[in-house]
């Protein structure tokens, strides 16, 4: 059965170990299917600027929060209270401009950060001052463009970048690599991550939109965890070994609604019903061998024909009738089993920053609030 909601939700395994004087007994944990977990709000980042702030990223040391207008495109730097530091505009014509960002911006020391566009890597100060740019040796590119997913990583001495345009025809799945692996010192990229073989875009019988292939990743200390948008496997690969996954799981959501890949693509490509697909948006890593998930389980052909029934241009009115059916929101995958949604409060948007599970940072949800100031929350997952 589908739960209606509008709300990003999430969830996560806690474990009990019950304690004696005389020794301590581990009791039997709650089952993750089972558990009712909600993201409390306990803290939050209150900036005194009139605009929908969304927070990129945080500082090493916590010290340092780097947000962006989503009006004007402004990058706010402020400190752990609040206070504005510096305020610029590098996304317009000039000597530190960057072109197309793509992704969500990165801290790669307290001092410095990278944004991500779409033809390479900017390195900035945090004043705004240009310091480096990596290009590839080919025009980057992007068939899809989501400026608040996460497109690069940095771990070691390398930047695990999402980009397009190594290979001219995309569609050749069979030959291309899905992220560039970047020299940080060098700056030469690497393309890394064929199709696995098990997967079912390693089918070149089967048709398939740019949009299914889309990955999202997160990388630990020694391993890159992988999904594609419209394919319920996740994938671990050692940082040693980048051309075949170690581990496979798949995702056992209760409903993930795939493409129908026997089917040609209506115009040749995309249409508004790719969008009504099954989606994985996002993937974070978590402790004890946990990932939290963002997903949308996606709308039947007679649910998304009901959707787009009678609407001829608001493309919005479109997903507002998807999400009275849609089940969207996050879950923890503990690579058995998938939790329930965790329920989250109505002032809470999207997840901007997951530092551990009892640091996560949520945006604001405009819709709800107008205020005269701008607010990050942060909350905790918590047992209901």
């Amino acid at each position: 059965m589908k739960f209606k909601t509008n709300l990003l939700i999430v969830t996560l395994a806690v474990f009990s170990i019950a304690c004696t004087e005389e020794k301590e007994t581990a009791q039997p944990s709650t089952p993750l299917s089972s558990q009712n977990l909600e993201f409390e709000i306990y803290d939050s980042l209150i900036v005194d600027h009139l605009g929908n702030l969304t927070l990129m990223d945080i500082s090493p040391d916590g010290s340092t929060f780097l947000l962006q207008d989503q009006g004007s495109n402004d990058i706010l730097v402020t400190n752990a209270q609040g206070e504005i530091l510096y305020q610029y505009n590098n996304s317009e014509e000039g000597p530190n401009s960057y072109i197309n960002k793509s992704g969500k911006a990165l801290f790669i020391n307290n001092e410095e950060y990278l944004i991500p566009t779409t033809m390479d890597l900017v390195q900035y100060k945090l004043s705004g001052e240009l310091l480096n740019t990596f290009k590839p040796e080919f025009s980057g590119s992007a068939n899809l463009i989501v400026s608040s997913s996460k497109t690069v990583i940095k771990q070691g001495e390398n930047y695990f970048f999402k980009i397009q345009g190594r290979y001219p025809d995309q569609n050749d799945l069979v030959n291309s690599r899905n992220l560039e692996k970047v020299n940080m010192n060098t700056g030469e990229y690497q393309p890394i991550i064929p199709i696995p073989k098990s997967s079912k875009f390693a089918n070149p019988e089967a048709t398939f939109a740019g949009f299914d292939y889309y990955p999202v990743f997160d990388v630990g200390q020694d391993s890159l965890y992988f999904i594609f948008r419209n394919e319920p496997k996740l994938y671990t690969y050692s940082l040693s070994n980048l051309d075949s996954p170690a581990f496979t799981k798949t995702i056992p959501f209760e409903e993930f609604i795939e493409r129908n890949s026997s089917q040609g693509l209506e115009n040749g490509g995309f249409n508004i019903r790719d969008l009504l697909l099954g989606s994985i948006n996002d993937l974070k890593k978590m402790e004890n061998g946990e990932f939290l998930i963002f997903y949308t389980s996606g709308l039947t052909d007679q649910e998304a024909e009901e959707a787009m029934s009678g609407v001829s241009s608001d493309f919005n009115q479109i997903f507002e009738n998807a999400d009275k059916v849609n089940t969207t929101g996050y879950v923890i995958f503990d690579g058995q089993v998938v939790s329930k949604l965790i329920e989250k409060n109505e002032l809470l948007s999207n997840l901007a920053k997951f530092v551990s599970r009892d640091e996560i940072w949520f945006n604001l949800n405009f819709s709800e609030v107008e205020n005269d100031y701008s607010v990050i929350y942060k909350t905790r997952l918590v047992q209901k």
